[in-house]
């Protein structure tokens, strides 16, 4: 989780959940919420598999809000730069992560 804290970014943090995610199976469902007042990001995830959702929500020490996995995490009042992401699909991130957790 320290690593997700660390982001200076959306595509960084959205890389960094996903990679904490990839044990768990597919990503079904994955949305984030950049509040630039509080500096903080919220992350609801979804697996495809319901079965692996609770362990994920476990591990990451997450809150479960309406099934979905909920993050708050802390960033720095610099966080900020969706441009390198808002234009790439998920299965494109999901494939490159993958491929990094992989290597």
């Amino acid at each position: 989780m320290e690593q997700l804290r660390e982001a200076h970014d959306i595509y960084s943090l959205t890389r960094g959940v996903l990679e904490l995610c990839e044990p768990y199976g597919p990503v079904h469902s994955f949305k984030l919420v950049h509040n630039r007042g509080a500096a903080r990001v919220v992350c609801f995830i979804e697996l495809e598999s319901q079965r692996e959702q609770p362990a994920l929500v476990c591990a990451l020490g997450a809150k479960v809000i309406n099934g979905s996995a909920c993050l708050d995490i802390p960033v720095g009042e610099e966080f900020g730069g969706a441009e390198k992401i808002a234009s790439r699909p998920m299965h494109e991130l999901r494939r490159e992560t993958a491929a990094q957790v992989h290597n």
